[in-house]
């Protein structure tokens, strides 16, 4: 997680200001870690988890590479833009900051024009698409764009602005308690009218900040200045501070204007901005004019590589991302903030919105102990729910409980439906820092209670932190409301929880909504649409058979098989070696369905048994 600022600038700007960086990420980043260290530990698992991908077979799996031969996926992100104006004019106006978002996603396209290169000119797509809200939390009708008089609540804000180095003027929080929409669902941005006392009507100095994707919800957004919207001769400020919160950072990472970037024994992938087609580089804050390709880089023996017009760079002239920054914004993106590509946010409200019968128990607001725990549920997987979340912690004043079923409207990822005829069922759970005990439950008769003995599908399952916990269960025959949309709680806690009615000391409660139905559902793969499972032989001697996978080798393979009547007769976890799971299942003649889990991709198989 980061924070970081503003970028280009004109030869005006540079004999103003030539001392500050128009981009405040690194203070502001150290700020938030030394704060919270939890913040520095969700970075650096993220960059760890990074390094030990296949980040080409990642990509590929969500629709970007040549081998899908499908057009590429781009990915529209719902943004709303809190104008924070001092009560006297709009800060802007919609149609400026119309113009403002259309801008960004031209240069992420390449179709910006003048010097920003296209493809065919060595520039490359950004496969995101910034669109303004359509829909608000509440799911009315919205433009995405919100007038705040800051001034009325803080008087000061006239003169003194949004804080960044300073402490008289309105700090970032008091900034967002005004004005916030879910981040799970929207990205906010905060237009403010200047930053530390900095005049207003100087349009240099500090531009803005953005942050990292892996930052709690609590500080993942951004700030900029207002001028930034109107500046013909700079307009690439938005495109660099998502870049931001997408993942990426400056080229010069570490380096400064007279020192270059620090070098170790891990290479590009690890150095500087991690990115290994953007050379190393000093800060080109202020040189003008920029040194050309085939001058000497004495950052990087390979030269400059066009590093010296990258969006990210301090460069009074950008013109283009690289190849490497794209795959590892798109990649860290998706992992850590998936949520906004699955968002309703970006389209027009609909008629009506499901709602829940109302739980007859509320767990405590926050927990009764209280610090950077991390004890809750960071990850919660079922169907079409998706939901990778922190933990408590101080970031979150240690808030206990989540009830995601009212935000349903807003993104796709807090709902599913349920086929009773596809039992066993698949739910992933994780957690981090601590090993956590979770107990889910799905009200089934839809009385708003939780009953402990009929109605709970994960009973004090310890999960190791770090770890994703793929569990099954199945839907009874009876009892069961269907077609009608249940609350379905999920608890991650201490070993102290016991029932619906007990307070949280260390943990969190997670609401959702399921609808169960007795029809069919199409099987959905959560990895490449054809992940190449099959099963042989088919039909089976005895219950004996193998599972092919793509892979050569997967560990932790989850397998469970049903009879026709529902009931769970096989469970177990093994590894393909060789690409290969053998099962000796010991079932008798019969038909059955296989449940297979690789912790990548989950598929339905019918087996027969002879």
């Amino acid at each position: 997680m980061k924070k970081y600022l503003l970028l280009i600038f004109t030869a005006l700007f540079f004999s103003y200001a030539s001392a500050q960086e128009p981009c405040a990420f690194d203070q502001n980043q150290a700020r938030l870690e030394k704060a919270n260290p939890a913040i520095k530990q969700a970075r650096e698992e993220a960059e760890a988890k990074l390094m030990a991908m296949d980040i080409q077979k990642f990509l590929r799996d969500n629709g970007h590479g040549s081998l899908t031969g499908k057009a590429e996926t781009v990915y529209e992100i719902p943004v709303v833009v809190h104008l924070l104006n001092d009560g006297t004019a709009p800060l802007r106006t919609d149609a400026e900051i119309i113009t403002w978002i259309n801008n960004c996603n031209k240069f992420y396209d390449t179709t910006f024009g003048g010097d920003w290169l296209t493809v065919a000119q060595g520039g490359t797509v950004i496969p995101f698409k910034l669109v303004l809200a359509k829909r608000s939390p509440t799911c009315g009708a919205t433009t995405g764009i919100n007038q705040i008089n800051v001034t009325a609540t803080y008087p000061q804000y006239t003169t003194t602005g949004l804080n960044s180095d300073n402490t008289n003027g309105v700090s970032p929080d008091q900034a967002r308690a005004l004005s916030r929409w879910d981040p799970q669902s929207y990205y906010n941005i905060y237009v403010v009218n200047t930053f530390d006392s900095t005049p207003v009507s100087q349009t240099g100095g500090l531009q803005g900040y953005a942050s990292f994707p892996t930052n709690p919800d609590a500080s993942f957004d951004t700030f900029m200045k207002a001028y930034v919207v109107i500046d013909a001769n700079d307009p690439t400020t938005l495109p660099h501070e998502f870049g931001h919160s997408l993942g990426l950072d400056h080229p010069f990472n570490t380096g400064t204007t007279t020192a270059c970037p620090t070098v170790t024994s891990g290479g590009c992938t690890t150095d500087n901005d991690k990115v290994c087609d953007t050379p190393s580089t000093k800060s080109l804050l202020g040189v003008d004019p920029l040194p050309a390709n085939g001058s000497v880089n004495p950052c990087d023996a390979a030269g400059w590589n066009n590093v010296q017009f990258n969006v990210m760079n301090y460069t009074s002239s950008s013109r283009l991302f690289t190849q490497g920054q794209k795959n590892r914004g798109t990649a860290l993106f998706l992992a850590n903030r998936s949520g906004l590509t699955t968002s309703l946010g970006g389209t027009p409200p609909s008629a009506s919105s499901p709602t829940l019968v109302a739980a007859a128990c509320v767990p405590n607001v926050n927990n009764t102990n209280t610090g950077n725990f991390q004890f809750g549920p960071t990850l919660v997987k079922l169907g079409t729910i998706n939901n990778a979340t922190t933990g408590s912690n101080n970031s979150n004043n240690n808030k206990t409980y989540y009830d995601y079923s009212l935000l349903t409207c807003s993104n796709t990822k807090y709902s599913t439906t349920l086929s009773a005829n596809s039992n066993p069922q698949s739910i992933t759970l994780s957690c981090t820092t601590n090993d956590n005990v979770f107990n889910v439950y799905i009200d089934y008769n839809n009385d708003g209670a939780f009953n402990e003995s009929t109605e709970k599908i994960i009973s004090s399952l310890t999960v190791p932190a770090g770890t994703q916990s793929i569990n099954t269960f199945v839907i009874p025959s009876t009892g069961v409301v269907l077609d009608t949309p249940l609350r379905m709680r999920v608890v991650g806690a201490d070993d102290s929880y016991a029932s619906c009615a007990t307070n949280i000391a260390y943990g969190q409660v997670e609401d959702y909504m399921v609808t169960i139905t007795n029809a069919t559902l199409a099987v959905e793969n959560n990895g490449t649409k054809n992940n190449g499972i099959s099963l042989y032989p088919n039909p089976s001697n005895d219950g004996v058979f193998s599972i092919k996978f793509g892979d050569a080798s997967i560990k932790n393979v989850q397998v469970a098989i049903v009879d026709m009547a529902g009931r769970l007769v096989y469970q177990n976890t093994g590894t393909a070696n060789n690409s290969v799971l053998n099962v000796d299942s010991k079932l008798t003649k019969g038909n059955y369905i296989v449940k297979i889990n690789s912790g990548k991709t989950e598929t339905t198989e019918k087996l027969i048994v002879k």
